[in-house]
């Protein structure tokens, strides 16, 4: 016969999340609580996904995992230098003195697993010696908005003699050309601030590290579905050295510059802002539904304002939008450090879940097969059916996941708290408190383990 329930939802948990409170049988025994007469939720009682992560992160994460482990077919090498497992992302090309074609790969390393992005830049000539030293500089750079650079290398495993630039992996992030092309940027005045900021953000790290991207446009700027930006093509130029600029300074204003022009391609898809004067080929201008702040922006960046841009007349002209993208920032911080928590919790709870289930049901070495139904651990598995096979007074299954966290978060922290389990055959009956449980598997669990394996 399975464990008859003996404890009301009132006493399921002592975690933060879940209430805790007990009320007395006629007897005065504090660990008797009566089932509810009906299925329907009572106000401590939490849904089962309250101890989950949330569905639209998980759903979301679990797009990014799947992208980030499927590997398409192509006729790609299946390892280049210390990479493997090659899948092609996509192509393009991007333009900085001269054009150059980029090809995304991702692949998964030897060394550490981790899934990083080569861009690949096919066909050097034999003469062409790429500067492979300067990655040492980039190397340094570290910035939420830039595709951080790890090492460069030339390989002849595609046929051809290709530089490879190795970059950090973004799941689902493409190409801000690709991404206008398919029609998935928005057109709000938001959106255009947080890329403004978001690109000057990067640069700002970039230019404080002595360095220009040389070549920042629609086809080296990222994009991922939260909307988050990246700049991809870090080290690219410098290390083909394609840069013509006299000094760094320039070539960090032409980069400052760029911003404009990413914004003058975004504002382009809509007719509304684009001016047709007589005599002149049309101009690119925002509408009557931007800011005046946006429009004295764009008009800073595009039309040569000042001699010279600077990341702090940026901020200024921004003002209030540096907080609203900082507050989104934050927001975003809360939302994932609150489901960090809960799948923490969740991990204590499936290491006690495993060394229960190691113990349960089992053997000893010596092939005692009443090992598991004697001693401390015959406790171990009353408490397992108490957890775990509770039926109501009729005798019907009881599956409450308030039920089960609530008591797994006792038995984690040791509480002193009692609880009365009962035998199958209801002939035995043991009130202990979940401390003395914690105690009988661990030690259980240590008789089944050595000591240099043991899992705290």
């Amino acid at each position: 016969m399975q464990t008859k329930m003996i404890s009301d939802l009132s006493l399921v948990a002592i975690d933060s999340k879940v209430a805790t409170s007990t009320t007395q049988d006629d007897s005065g025994d504090d660990y008797f609580m009566k089932l509810p007469q009906n299925n329907s939720q009572t106000p401590h009682m939490q849904p089962v996904g309250y101890f989950a992560i949330d569905e639209n992160l998980r759903r979301a994460l679990a797009r990014e995992m799947h992208t980030t482990y499927s590997v398409d077919d192509s006729e790609l090498p299946f390892q280049v230098h210390n990479y493997y497992s090659l899948s092609p992302l996509e192509t393009v090309e991007a333009y900085t003195p001269g054009s150059v074609k980029q090809q995304a790969i991702k692949a998964q390393s030897i060394s550490d697993g981790r899934h990083y992005t080569l861009n690949r830049i096919a066909g050097l000539q034999s003469g062409q010696k790429p500067e492979l030293g300067v990655i040492d500089q980039w190397r340094q750079v570290q910035n939420p908005n830039v595709a951080h650079v790890y090492e460069a290398f030339i390989t002849h495993a595609f046929g051809d003699n290709s530089l490879v630039v190795v970059h950090d992996y973004k799941p689902l992030a493409a190409s801000l050309a690709s991404k206008i092309a398919e029609n998935q940027v928005p057109a709000s005045e938001g959106f255009l601030w947080s890329i403004v900021l978001q690109l000057t953000s990067a640069l700002s790290a970039i230019h404080a590290a002595g360095l220009a991207v040389h070549m920042l446009d629609t086809a080296t700027v990222l994009l991922s579905p939260t909307n988050r930006v990246y700049i991809g093509s870090g080290g690219l130029a410098d290390v083909l050295s394609m840069h013509i600029s006299p000094s760094i300074e320039v070539s960090q204003q032409s980069d400052l510059r760029s911003v404009g022009q990413i914004l003058r391609v975004l504002l382009n898809r809509n007719p509304e802002n684009v001016v047709a004067v007589q005599g002149q080929p049309p101009m690119v201008m925002p509408g009557l539904a931007y800011s005046a702040e946006f429009k004295e922006l764009f008009r800073y960046l595009n039309h040569h304002v000042t001699p010279v841009i600077t990341v702090e007349d940026i901020l200024r002209l921004a003002g209030s939008r540096v907080l609203a993208e900082l507050d989104a920032a934050r927001r975003e911080t809360d939302l994932l450090l609150d489901n960090l928590r809960l799948e923490m919790a969740n991990g204590r709870l499936v290491r006690l879940l495993c060394k229960m289930n190691f113990i349960t049901e089992r053997e000893d070495s010596a092939g005692d097969s009443k090992w598991s139904e004697t001693g401390d651990r015959y406790l171990v598995k009353l408490f397992r059916d108490y957890v775990f096979h509770m039926v109501d007074e009729s005798g019907r299954p009881v599956a409450n996941m308030a039920h089960v966290v609530g008591n797994l978060n006792r038995l984690d922290a040791g509480s002193p708290e009692k609880v009365m389990l009962m035998s199958r055959d209801e002939k035995s009956c043991l009130v202990v408190s979940y401390s003395e449980v914690k105690r009988c598997i661990e030690g259980a669990y240590q008789e089944l383990v050595p000591p240099a394996q043991v899992w705290k």
